[in-house]
């Protein structure tokens, strides 16, 4: 399973967009990017996590660097978006994560509002402020719609910490890394999170990158070496032992298993 990487598909590093026709198979990848696909018109199916989906016009996917998916699609018109999780409103993009992958399906003023917007986007990407403004009403809306379905009620600081962590989980981070992101002391910090969690730092963060491992076993062809250190593990003997006590088997049992 190949790895999408910003200094490969996004030409400056933070945001791209464009409207374009696709026929063909793409094959099952992820990315350490965020992705927005939005159907114009066309068919075919999107697999997003293992689940697949039978495209239409209005549908719209928002992946994050955690989500895996493969495309299948005949003279699909979409727009695509690509983005560094740093550069748009961080209460719109948190609480989305929440509930990634995030399947919408949109019709009437919604759709309307969709196309409308992301069509500015694509036509004004060299206009990096207008075009960010464009994301975060777009990212905005979007939130909108998937809460009148959801119940979020993670704090906002929580909900900032979760996105800096999800966006940083693959390298070395520590609580108090976290912290200063938030401008709160370690200690103050810790206690909130369990508090509104349910689990200390730690246990989040080796949960989402144990969470992870498992589906990079499953999905790709990676060694369980190359799995280790692509979710922020840098202790191969230690990350072998963790994740037989988180799942109940070695990474590859667990992967035949799951074959």
């Amino acid at each position: 399973m190949e790895k999408y990487v910003k200094s490969k598909y996004i030409k400056n590093g933070y945001l791209s967009g464009v409207k374009k026709t696709e026929n063909k198979f793409v094959e099952t990848h992820f990315h350490d990017f965020y992705e927005l696909e939005f159907i114009i018109s066309g068919s075919g199916t999107y697999s997003v996590d293992g689940k697949a989906y039978e495209v239409k016009s209005g549908d719209l996917f928002f992946l994050t660097p955690l989500n895996y998916h493969c495309v299948d699609v005949k003279n699909a018109r979409l727009y695509n978006i690509m983005f560094s999780g740093d550069i748009c409103n961080r209460f719109f993009l948190s609480n989305l994560t929440e509930n990634a992958p995030v399947f919408l399906e949109t019709e009437g003023k919604t759709k309307l509002y969709f196309e409308t917007l992301l069509d500015e986007l694509c036509n004004n990407i060299e206009n990096s402020e207008l075009a960010v403004v464009l994301l975060d009403a777009i990212i905005a809306k979007l939130e909108k719609e998937i809460s009148n379905t959801t119940k979020s009620k993670s704090l906002p600081l929580i909900g900032k910490a979760e996105l800096y962590i999800l966006n940083n989980f693959r390298n070395k981070l520590t609580l108090s890394d976290v912290a200063n992101e938030l401008a709160l002391t370690p200690t103050y910090f810790s206690r909130m999170f369990k508090e509104e969690k349910g689990v200390n730092f730690k246990t989040y963060l080796n949960n989402m990158r144990f969470e992870y491992a498992k589906k990079l076993l499953e999905h790709s062809d990676m060694t369980v070496m190359q799995i280790c250190t692509e979710c922020g593990f840098n202790d191969y003997p230690n990350f072998i032992r963790r994740f037989k006590q988180h799942t109940g088997f070695y990474p590859e049992k667990y992967r035949k298993n799951n074959l």
